[in-house]
């Protein structure tokens, strides 16, 4: 545990983050991959799985990033930190909006009488995906961030 001590408050937190984006990815990609391919999807079990992953999201967060809270004291922000957070957050936030208006024309514009139907379960993955992907994408820029003015 003493590597620990080596990183700051804030860049174990930014860790934390990308641990969390594994650990749901680990989770959620094989068992919807196995739903689509079984032909499950549009079954209760895709239910289960978007709350089970969403539970295991929210319940790693409050363990993990209140320990770490806990044993390693945080520091005050300055102004390179919040420039640091707003370049990661527009570079999230531009793809995130990308995404969804993808995902928006791809429902709009995908005839009906297509083999794929869209429920609110389908859409719910879509989401989970594209908001997972846009995490990650934000905490590595923010850890290049600060990696290269160190």
């Amino acid at each position: 545990m003493q590597f620990l001590n080596d990183y700051s408050n804030r860049e174990l937190n930014i860790w934390a983050e990308l641990v969390l984006d594994l650990i749901v990815s680990i989770y959620f990609f094989p068992k919807l991959f196995l739903l689509i391919i079984s032909g499950d999807i549009h079954s209760n079990e895709s239910i289960i799985l978007i709350t089970t992953t969403i539970f295991i999201s929210i319940a790693y967060s409050i363990v993990v990033f209140t320990i770490i809270n806990i044993f390693k004291e945080s520091e005050k922000k300055d102004e390179r930190d919040y420039i640091f957070e707003l370049k990661s957050y527009k570079i999230s936030n531009t793809i995130f909006q990308i995404s969804i208006l993808f995902l928006i024309c791809w429902l709009f514009f995908t005839p009906l009488g297509n083999h794929y139907e869209f429920t609110p379960t389908l859409i719910a993955a879509f989401l989970i995906i594209i908001t997972l992907f846009c995490s990650a994408v934000k905490s590595v820029s923010l850890l290049y961030f600060y990696r290269r003015s160190i």
